[in-house]
This record gives structure tokens, sequence and C-alpha cells, in this order.
């Protein structure tokens, strides 16, 4: 009876300590009240949805989203100068962009933590399984690579023990 709650509880403490593990997951990455403040963050962003950066998984549709959602706040705050110049309306207008902006790069962070609770092949008891979305793309993109090797080559076994060699 001890071991299965030891169990759950050393579960629970590994799920409340991943994101710090993991990296902090950046919720508001993206803020402006100023034109240069907000050409610092914008320039932080579009090197970190390269190859290597904090978003670097982040889907083509998404990045363009992100990149028209930039290029807009830029271009309001290149009208008033800064926050504290705009109209209500235009504020809302940014902060609206803004959280939008926030909420792709936040499901796109290669830090957040994502939990899977079903049961692995070869069992009927579920399992939580936590991994971050950086680690599931890489092992997405792996299988897709070893699955296209396959395909090349007709198989991926090379030894005198492999079916059909």
């Amino acid at each position: 009876m001890k071991r299965p709650i030891l169990a759950i509880m050393l579960c629970a403490a590994l799920v409340a300590s991943g994101s710090a593990v993991a990296g902090e997951v950046i919720k508001n990455r993206v803020s402006a009240d100023t034109l240069e403040t907000f050409q610092a963050v914008a320039t932080d962003v579009r090197d970190d949805m390269n190859t290597g950066g904090r978003y670097e998984y982040i889907s083509a549709d998404n990045k363009a989203q992100a990149e028209n959602d930039l290029n807009a706040m830029a271009a309001m705050l290149q009208k008033s100068g800064s926050v504290a110049s705009m109209t209500q309306p235009e504020k809302v207008k940014l902060f609206n962009t803004q959280e939008h902006l926030n909420g792709i790069l936040t499901h796109s962070d290669s830090n957040r933590l994502v939990c899977e609770h079903s049961a692995p092949v070869g069992t009927s008891i579920p399992r939580t399984t936590c991994q971050t979305v950086a680690d599931i793309e890489h092992a997405r993109r792996s299988s897709r690579e070893y699955i296209n090797q396959a395909g090349e080559f007709g198989s991926i076994c090379h030894n005198k023990f492999c079916r059909g060699n």
C-alpha cells in the first residue's frame, strides 16, 4: 500500500517541479510601452523563432501570425510614439494584438510542459507522462527521419540476422 502512494507522491512532485527543471515558460513575452522598447523585444522574439531559439518549433502559420502581430504593434507605436499618448480605442487594439501574440508564443514555447494521461502499449494501466514541447517535437522529427530512411533503403537493418538479407 505504501509503494503506490509513494509513487503517486513522487510523480506529483516531478510534475509540479517540471517547469522549473525544463525552464520557465514566459507567459507575457511581448509588452509594449514605447517604440524603442518594443523594437528590442520584437528583435528578440524574431531571433527566438529561428532554429535553436525558444520558439523554433512554431508552425509556419503561427510564425506568420506572430510576424503580422509584431508589424501591427510596431505600426501602432510608430504612429503614437508611446502607449501613454494613444487614445483608448488604440490602447485596446494594441492590448488585444499583444495578447494574441503572447498566446501564440506561450503555446509554441519549447519549455512548455505538456502532460498526457494514457495507457502505454502492453498494459491497461494509464500513466501520466510529461514532456516539453521541444522533447515532443524532437521525437516526432526523429521518428519521421527514421521512417524516411527506411523508405530510402528498404530496411534499416543491415546485419546478417535481418530478414531479406
